[in-house]
């Protein structure tokens, strides 16, 4: 977004609904000692404005707003509101181009009154059913075509308990049906994403379907980044299974022993899954 545009996103009453900001991420724990420092900061902000617009200690006013900015942007990235967050930075961006003292100061104050409202908004509401709300909206909108492909049905529905709040999952029992179901997939035109793949397999094991999955990529223009994403996930630990697969075009490799975080981990990190909190648990020696 350009200088002039968001000035005039500000200026003209073009902010998001304060009422429609993502609480997904927001830090509980510190809600409250985040609103009464970013409430403080805003009080200031807004007299540096006041004080920006009347002419007085003009250098004074500019260097105390970018610094009271930066504050209240890295307070709310600390406690998870992100939409807050890059308002700010934008603001700070913005602030440093527009020469026109009544214009940036006028800017400030309405991301002023916005961020108030955004608190407001979070104060008066039921934060926990708000941050359900919007995490089963995410999760519906946004889930991505998976295909596990296992003989084993335990197997199956254990890879089906871990993807399927993050995945629309389709089964093959075995490596043929699941080349056949991925070419099917290509050809209407709504290709799987994500495929997870045993190796123990009747009729095509997991090394062959890889390969014939690749070879078909390949003669179909379908290279790179472009082409679906496989991680094996099989009981198989040895190096020799590790290692050609890799060779055959696998992104990951997990062991079943090993699967639950693991897996979502690896799907992450092949950029299909956001990262949006990491919590561990420790105790006392």
């Amino acid at each position: 977004m350009g200088t002039n545009e968001f000035v005039e996103m500000c200026l003209n009453g073009g902010l998001p609904d304060p009422k429609t900001i993502s609480v997904i991420n927001l830090t509980e724990d510190i809600w409250e000692t985040y609103r009464d420092t970013v409430g403080s900061l805003l009080a200031e902000l807004e007299a540096a404005a006041m004080a920006l617009e009347s002419g007085q200690n003009v250098d004074e006013q500019e260097a105390l707003i970018r610094r009271l900015l930066h504050s209240i942007k890295g307070d709310s990235g600390m406690a998870g509101l992100e939409d807050v967050h890059d308002l700010c930075h934008e603001a700070e961006s913005a602030f440093e181009e527009v020469s026109d003292l009544s214009v940036s100061s006028d800017m400030i104050l309405k991301i002023k009154d916005w961020i108030d409202a955004v608190i407001d908004c979070i104060a008066n509401g039921d934060l926990a059913a708000e941050k359900l709300q919007q995490l089963e909206g995410i999760k519906e909108k946004d889930k991505l075509k998976a295909l596990i492909i296992d003989d084993d049905r335990v197997c199956r529905e254990m890879l089906q308990s871990i993807l399927q709040d993050f995945f629309d999952c389709t089964f093959a029992v075995n490596g043929r049906e699941g080349l056949e179901a991925y070419i099917e997939s290509r050809q209407q035109n709504d290709p799987y994403k994500f495929i997870t793949l045993d190796i123990n397999m009747p009729e095509m094991n997991g090394h062959e379907t890889l390969e014939a999955i690749r070879k078909w990529e390949d003669a179909n223009g379908i290279e790179g980044l472009d082409g679906v994403k496989i991680i094996m996930t099989t009981s198989e630990g040895s190096s020799e299974h590790i290692m050609s697969s890799f060779r055959q075009g696998c992104e990951a490799y997990v062991t079943k022993s090993n699967m639950g975080e693991k897996l979502l981990d690896e799907i992450a990190k092949l950029g299909l899954l956001k990262v949006v909190k990491v919590q561990k648990d420790y105790e006392v020696y």
